[in-house]
């Protein structure tokens, strides 16, 4: 087996990619079955746009945090709620306005971290906590945060808006450690003011409103490899992926077969045109980020994968939908 068939058996054995296998089956059921459900900018979108009569949409997105997590490292859990739906806010393009979290435990020491996680979250990016529900007596313990935010309706950024011919470029801080709590996990918060966060976080801001990017998305529990293939298929584009750039870039200390697994605490993938890097890259500095172009969109319906000499397909869609439904941009 070749370096990088053992690449491709670890991505689609991946629990952060094959748990979005279920993905093309419950949208299409909701947009073909909920009342009005098939609205764009919607399901499959990283934020839902709500149409206003002014000039902004109202952002929406929610995220919940696995049990095991709530259970061993509850004030982790809390603050990853809120880290998690603060980035889908900002892959729009928008700023946070408010949060609400359902909570979910039986042991009150559990609960009492859950909230000072919450907190600390709250805290870290500014944005208020405003409505909850608490159940303490559960046989189960979890934690599900959703967030509002706005953008300027010519500002919104989409997960589809990817083109044939653009660079698919990763937003990163490479200063940051492994995941105490999730060792999957590139931490880039922990030890940074408030300040530092908001101000890396904001890159998305300042990114939409030069109109820079065709398409973003946060750097989910799929990891770069997983973001970029459910980008580029829910864009209707295939591409191709260079491991051999993100081997160069990782950080020192986490090996290749990690970091195209990891979630990017303040990551984000972007697609935008190669007349555009050069701005894109400028302002991503300006921010404390590095950029780091990891493949590009084609017209197939495939996301391929090189490494050195050697490519392979990681996943075809021109069939069925592998984490969109077929319909989606139809």
């Amino acid at each position: 087996m070749s370096r990088l068939d053992e690449i491709l058996k670890l991505l689609l054995s991946f629990d952060g990619i094959s748990r979005k296998f279920v993905l093309p089956s419950i949208i299409d059921k909701l947009r073909l079955e909920s009342f009005n459900g098939n609205k764009p900018h919607s399901l499959g979108e990283d934020s839902a746009a709500i149409g206003t009569e002014s000039d902004e949409y109202v952002l929406l997105t929610t995220d919940g945090i696995v049990e095991d997590l709530c259970l061993n490292y509850p004030h982790a859990a809390g603050f990853n709620a809120v880290l998690a739906n603060m980035m889908d806010i900002y892959a729009a393009g928008g700023t946070p306005t408010s949060f609400a979290v359902a909570l979910s435990y039986s042991d009150p020491e559990i609960g009492e971290a859950l909230l000072d996680g919450l907190i600390r979250g709250s805290q870290t990016f500014r944005v208020p906590i405003v409505r909850g529900h608490t159940n303490p007596h559960s046989s189960s313990t979890y934690v599900v945060g959703s967030a509002t935010g706005t953008v300027m309706k010519s500002n919104l950024l989409t997960a589809g808006g990817a083109k044939s011919g653009d660079a698919l470029v990763l937003l990163f801080d490479k200063v940051g450690q492994r995941g105490e709590s999730y060792p999957l996990g590139w931490d880039s918060v922990t030890g940074r003011s408030s300040d530092e966060v908001v101000l890396r976080l904001s890159v998305m801001n300042d990114l939409a409103s030069e109109h820079l990017l065709t398409a973003a998305k946060d750097v989910s529990v799929a990891g770069v490899i997983g973001t970029a293939g459910m980008m580029l298929e829910y864009s209707g584009y295939g591409g191709l992926l260079n491991l051999d750039s993100l081997d160069e870039f990782r950080p020192n200390d986490i090996p290749l077969d990690d970091w195209i697994r990891m979630f990017i605490s303040l990551g984000f993938l972007v697609a935008t045109s190669e007349n555009n890097l050069p701005q894109v890259k400028q302002i991503a500095e300006a921010h404390g980020l590095s950029t780091v172009v990891i493949g590009q969109a084609d017209d197939s319906k495939t996301v391929k994968l090189r490494l050195g000499n050697e490519e392979c397909i990681f996943i075809d869609f021109s069939e069925s939908g592998v984490f969109t439904p077929k319909n989606l941009n139809t």
